[in-house]
């Protein structure tokens, strides 16, 4: 992390997104030339509307997941200022290295709608053990589906991922706030044995005195509350990632979607641990890697063009009027406004 800080100070931040576009760009051309945009003629503009549909639906889930828990904190957040909130800090996460932007837009942003900075710590923290529960459960149904689901369909594949999604994380959800001790132990002797990984050692205490902070603060909201901000969760992250199967579906790909959910959940991280913004690079090589042996070369390319537009380059291009209206008024010589501490119910 700190090679990237200093990648970070040495270049400007506009030159690294620059050098993050031209690399996602290039990489298709490479797998598939010329060819890949005669395959991007042959799909539907209704398509494409289609797909950026379900990224934006997925950003209405995030944003009620943020209402939910600002308002068991005691804070109203009217439905556009958590949708800018939402959007402004997706912008940040694909704008910067490993995603580091993300998290700290969140707590920036909540703080001046009269959360304290400890609260919207604690949110940012609880929303992140909500998408560690989701991937924790989703990731083994996958595979085993992938690994025993030689009659399931495609069709009957995403629907058995999300009944066994919400079965298997509720159960976890509930547990985990009240057992934690036991599994940050666990975590911990298995990074102490992993050579390399000992400096985790700090990083998991500091997250767990995090945690247990949330966790003491987001409890008041009540177990219906609770589970209606999980399945949002799920809903954003199933949307998220339909998004590269129903794209692959109107291209006339037939595989199973539980084998396209694992192989997005490795290419999010390999991007997560690149040093390039939106994970530029890195996300191209797995795509080919995973999904070149079932496509031709001008399909493979059309479909990283428009998936990586779908997750990425929609990001930056929808996300940066946001993220300037709501965090750069300085920048726009407008003050920033205060924290509104009037909507404290």
């Amino acid at each position: 992390m700190r090679e990237g800080i200093t990648y970070v100070k040495r270049y400007s931040w506009g030159v690294l997104v620059l050098v993050s576009l031209a690399v996602s760009l290039s990489l298709p051309l490479i797998y598939g030339g010329w060819d890949s945009f005669g395959q991007l003629a042959t799909l539907s503009p209704a398509v494409v509307i289609l797909l950026l549909g379900m990224v934006v639906a997925g950003w209405m889930c995030n944003a009620g997941r943020i209402r939910i828990l600002a308002r068991g904190l005691g804070v109203r957040l009217r439905s556009r200022e958590a949708l800018r909130t939402v959007i402004s800090a997706e912008f940040a996460a694909v704008a910067t290295p490993a995603s580091t932007g993300g998290a700290a837009t969140y707590i920036f942003l909540l703080s001046r709608r009269g959360l304290r900075l400890g609260e919207a710590a604690a949110i940012v923290a609880f929303d992140q053990v909500m998408d560690l529960i989701f991937f924790a459960t989703a990731m083994p149904v996958a595979l085993l589906l992938f690994l025993t689901g030689q009659g399931i369909t495609q069709s009957l594949s995403a629907p058995a991922i999300l009944v066994g999604v919400l079965a298997l994380g509720v159960v976890l959800l509930l547990w985990l706030p009240r057992h934690y001790r036991p599994v940050a132990i666990w975590l911990g002797r298995v990074i102490r044995r992993v050579p390399g990984l000992c400096r985790l050692r700090y990083r998991l205490a500091r997250w767990l005195i995090q945690f247990r902070s949330s966790v003491a603060l987001l409890l008041r909201i009540g177990v219906s509350r609770l589970l209606l901000v999980y399945v949002l969760c799920v809903g954003h992250w199933m949307l998220r990632y339909g998004v590269l199967p129903m794209l692959l579906y109107f291209m006339d790909y037939s595989g199973h979607w539980s084998y396209i959910f694992l192989a997005q959940g490795l290419m999010f991280l390999v991007g997560h641990l690149s040093f390039l913004p939106g994970g530029a690079g890195g996300v191209e090589l797995v795509f080919g890697a995973l999904l070149r042996p079932y496509l031709d070369g001008g399909t493979t390319a059309a479909a990283i063009l428009v998936w990586r537009f779908c997750t990425f380059y929609w990001y930056l291009l929808a996300g940066a009027p946001v993220f300037i209206f709501t965090t750069g008024r300085r920048v726009l010589g407008v003050a920033n406004k205060p924290a509104d501490l009037s909507r404290r119910a």
